[in-house]
């Protein structure tokens, strides 16, 4: 009997030891990594692999296409693009996506946006970079590698802006996803990103004849088996090396999701992991939570002009999260990120973070949100008018004596090398005189 126990003990120890430790989402085999994140916070809900350094393909071009929208500001209208010779023939031999640009052909912005989003145009993309990154694809490239840096991420770095598969291009399930959500913050993005309907390029300049781009994710298109009606826009990727990638934005009964999958291994294992993983979220997600402020404040020390103004109170915001069921508004912590002193003129990087502690019903995972600064107008008022040390030095008044002094100090100079001169010249004049 003992014997028996042991060895049921023993499997049991087994099985525990095989199960992965916090997975509380779908564990799948013919994708490698995926992330699901809630769309307004930032907040992770599930993962696999998340920041595992992937080849992304072609979904590389939410980049290029956030960085562009960003640079037009929603202003299409008249801009034209110039295709470049590299453009083109940087292409040669790689067997890409494109859309037939020729060297010289003058290109709507509007145009050269659906088609790298629709077609998935790898020129199209070039010519984006060009737009953005002052005139040249490596200065695109350059900016897109400055907003990964700029947005935080760690395991992203692009070498180019379509996504051809390179050892140093490559970025993470997770680095996507905010990649995403940051791009549709950019004006016109998320209209580039949704569209359904075809889209029709007019002739150019040098192209004669009428271009036509289509939806080619079959999970939009709803006379499609892959049909998935929560899915507002995507963006779909493959390469040899990459293998599948995909990335969307979902909506379903108020719920915003952002879902990432990497290296899926056939097309049918992409169209069922996202099937799976978006079912399993909107089953566990339904709602959000309005967490009120805790009231948790620290003071932050307030500096300008070279001294110290004085302190303010930093106080948490409060938050709204997407909390799966069973998950209350008593397994959420916050805490205050404040950096040293706040310097006047500079971005407050004043923040509060809110972590979930999930259990098995959802990652335990922390999103950051801008926190609330009370008192500094209080602050700012106070300080009208009032010296600060550092300037004590140079005070009017004692400026203005100063330039007294210096210049009566001249002036008397000026008078003894006046009298000087005039008796060297008087003697002078006798001497001559003798002679």
């Amino acid at each position: 009997m003992k014997k028996y126990l042991a060895a049921l003990l023993t499997a049991l120890l087994l099985l525990c030891m095989a199960l992965p430790a916090g997975a509380v989402g779908p564990a799948l085999t013919a994708t490698e990594a995926y992330c699901i994140l809630d769309a307004d916070t930032g907040l992770v809900l599930a993962q696999q692999n998340m920041n595992e350094e992937l080849h992304p393909a072609s979904i590389t071009k939410v980049m290029t296409l956030g960085l562009a929208c960003q640079k037009a500001q929603g202003n299409w209208d008249g801009v034209k693009l110039t295709v470049s010779h590299e453009d083109v023939y940087s292409l040669a031999g790689t067997d890409s996506s494109h859309i037939a640009l020729q060297e010289g052909e003058e290109v709507p912005l509007q145009d050269a946006l659906y088609g790298t989003m629709i077609a998935s145009a790898n020129d199209g993309a070039n010519l984006l970079a060009e737009y953005f990154g002052g005139g040249t694809i490596e200065g695109g490239v350059a900016a897109m590698n400055a907003q990964v840096e700029a947005l935080g991420l760690e395991h992203t770095h692009f070498a180019n802006p379509h996504g051809i598969s390179n050892d140093d291009h490559y970025t993470s399930c997770y680095d996507m996803a905010q990649i995403l959500r940051w791009a549709l913050e950019q004006p016109g993005f998320e209209t580039v990103f949704t569209r359904n309907e075809m889209y029709t390029m007019q002739p150019t300049n040098i192209q004669p004849v009428t271009r036509y781009f289509s939806q080619q994710d079959k999970m939009r298109l709803h006379y499609s088996r892959y049909y998935i009606p929560a899915i507002l826009g995507s963006k779909i990727g493959y390469t040899n090396i990459a293998r599948y990638s995909y990335v969307c934005l979902a909506e379903q009964n108020g719920v915003r999701l952002i879902c990432v999958t990497m290296q899926s291994q056939t097309k049918p294992d992409k169209y069922s992991d996202v099937r799976t993983l978006l079912e399993d979220a909107f089953a566990r997600f339904t709602s959000y939570t309005d967490l009120p402020s805790r009231g948790l404040t620290e003071e932050l020390e307030v500096v300008g002009g070279g001294g110290t103004l004085g302190r303010v109170t930093v106080t948490d915001p409060g938050v709204r999260l997407l909390l799966a069921d069973g998950v209350t508004a008593q397994d959420v912590s916050v805490s205050l990120e404040l950096p040293e002193r706040y310097v006047l003129g500079a971005s407050p990087e004043v923040y509060a973070v809110y972590t979930v502690s999930g259990g098995n019903k959802q990652e335990s995972m922390s999103v950051r949100v801008p926190a609330v600064i009370t008192g500094l107008d209080e602050l700012l008022d106070a300080n009208v008018g009032r010296e600060l040390e550092t300037a004590s030095d140079v005070r009017p008044a004692k400026t203005a004596g100063m330039l007294i002094l210096i210049s009566l100090a001249c002036t008397a100079a000026a008078a003894v090398v006046t009298v000087g001169v005039m008796r060297l010249l008087r003697r002078r004049s006798r001497k001559t005189r003798k002679h």
